[in-house]
């Protein structure tokens, strides 16, 4: 147990090329950015390939945690990044408080998202294959 009062997020601070969480991982936090950036990559044909950036007051790392899939891709701080940390619990909590039907929204949104960053790291990878 920390000591800390629970309900209040843990700060935590990663230093530039800190590998945050790595793809396959199982998520049990996600992150919202208070300063700093953070690239979020997948690895295709052992090349890691981009598939976009995050910076202060955007959440990454929250879909293993809202269908308790693994991570889609990795995150690594691209530069000094201090974080407050999200639970998995308190992510639950939130969508227990939704209206009805906006978790089964929230779901299907997942699912594009996941499939979409499959196929945005294959074609990037096709591309940089081909001299792009």
């Amino acid at each position: 147990m920390s000591g800390k009062p629970s309900g209040i997020p843990e700060r935590r601070v990663f230093a530039k090329g800190t590998v945050i969480f790595r793809e396959n991982d199982k998520g049990s936090e996600a992150y919202l950015i208070q300063q700093g950036a953070v690239r979020i990559f997948k690895t295709v044909n052992g090349r890691r390939i981009m598939l976009g950036n995050v910076k202060p007051f955007q959440v990454f790392g929250e879909l293993a945690l809202l269908d308790d899939g693994p991570r889609m891709a990795g995150a690594e701080a691209s530069e000094d990044t201090t974080v407050m940390v999200l639970s998995k619990a308190s992510i639950r909590d939130m969508l227990d408080c939704a209206p009805m039907g906006l978790n089964t929204l929230v779901q299907s949104l997942i699912a594009t998202m996941r499939t979409m960053g499959e196929e945005l790291a294959s074609a990037k990878a096709q591309i940089i294959e081909l001299g792009g």
